[in-house]
């Protein structure tokens, strides 16, 4: 039995519970809900925790920024899997997510699946979703590797670690492989893994990972990221780059 609380970690954000569309979803979050909101949105085999190290600094600019932990994951509800498009839920969870925080527009940030998700909401309710920052895909055998099958609920530790790791390896440059960072996010993805009910929900979202990049449009804007996970490899960068795109 592995609890939720694995993944509350302590940092210079609030934890807190939506309860929205029947369901409770974890945010970490910093400044106040008078602030423009910076949705952050992770991708199928990370967490809220990938976002971490970059909800702080991004506040002190002058947003309301909330890392989610989809509906699944990390500290949110997992219920079973209800009849209907994943997707269709999942950008229901956000819009649902983005007026609990009080909020009627958002800037949504998406890594890998959470792209998928934020340009889908941005589709469906562009009134709401102001701008979709997109992070790039991974590339290479590793990354197609994650759009994992059903087989892997009954697959043993040794496959998923490999899986897990193979994924991080694909999104972030090779000189950050051998990294204490590296080891460190790796954990805290192991960890939210393993939490109780999670891998259902994992393996469902993993099949919204794209085989082909996609190339921005409308309201997405497209800065020149230097990896795939910039947030979790040089979080200093990335809150310089995001910010700069949106100004």
């Amino acid at each position: 039995m592995v609890s939720p609380n694995v993944v509350e970690l302590d940092g210079e954000f609030t934890h807190r519970m939506l309860h929205t569309r029947g369901v409770r979803l974890h945010v970490a979050d910093a400044a106040s809900a008078s602030s423009e909101l910076i949705l952050l949105l992770h991708g199928a085999l990370g967490a809220w925790v990938d976002f971490k190290d970059v909800i702080a600094p991004l506040a002190t600019h002058g947003y309301h920024v909330a890392a989610l932990d989809l509906r699944g994951y990390g500290m949110s509800d997992k219920p079973a899997h209800r009849a209907g498009s994943w997707l269709h839920i999942l950008l229901g969870d956000v819009h649902g997510a983005i007026h609990t925080l009080g909020h009627t527009k958002a800037t949504v940030v998406g890594a890998d699946t959470g792209a998928i998700i934020a340009r889908a909401a941005a589709a469906r309710n562009p009134q709401v979703i102001e701008r979709v920052i997109a992070l790039p895909p991974s590339r290479g055998l590793p990354a197609l590797a994650t759009r994992v099958s059903p087989r892997l609920l009954g697959a043993s530790a040794r496959v998923k670690d490999h899986i897990w790791r193979a994924s991080l390896a694909a999104d972030t440059s090779p000189a950050f492989h051998n990294t204490a960072r590296f080891e460190e996010f790796l954990r805290l993805r192991t960890l939210a893994r393993d939490i109780d009910h999670a891998l259902p929900h994992i393996v469902e979202t993993s099949r919204l990972r794209p085989v082909f990049p996609h190339r921005g449009g409308g309201v997405e804007a497209n800065p020149a990221w230097f990896s795939a996970a910039p947030h979790i490899e040089d979080p200093d960068r990335f809150v310089e780059t995001l910010i700069h795109a949106l100004r």
